[in-house]
């Protein structure tokens, strides 16, 4: 299985771009993305959603063989529920911050459907 690090350099290759050009979209240091490419480090998880973007592909691709979490076999982050299966060749700090980020969007979801109550209403 291709590591992160590889897939980054051969879709940034594919794409023709260099490690420069992907910095600066992204905002980051040079060192930074020379460490991911490299399997040094990781990137967080926003910086892993603006990369699927840029190489239009999803951080399933990017992170495992098909996906990192399955929900009861399906490719999903949404509602998570039943049995996960983590690929543990990635960090479990990754995995939080990926559920912790699914969480804080079902509170968003939870607020704005109160507040279309609340003006439903009026």
């Amino acid at each position: 299985m291709a590591t992160l690090g590889t897939k980054l350099r051969k879709l940034r290759d594919d794409k023709k771009m260099s490690q420069s050009q992907i910095e600066d979209m992204l905002g980051i240091s040079q060192s930074a993305y020379n460490k991911w490419e490299a399997d040094q480090t990781k990137p967080n998880i926003d910086n892993l959603v603006k990369l699927a973007e840029l190489h239009e592909t999803d951080i399933y691709d990017l992170l495992g063989e098909k996906s990192i979490i399955q929900n009861n076999n399906d490719k999903a982050i949404g509602n998570i529920q039943g049995s996960v299966t983590i690929n543990h060749t990635f960090s479990e700090e990754l995995i939080n911050n990926i559920l912790k980020n699914q969480q804080d969007i079902s509170k968003l979801i939870e607020s704005q459907n109160k507040l279309i109550e609340n003006l439903l209403k009026k």
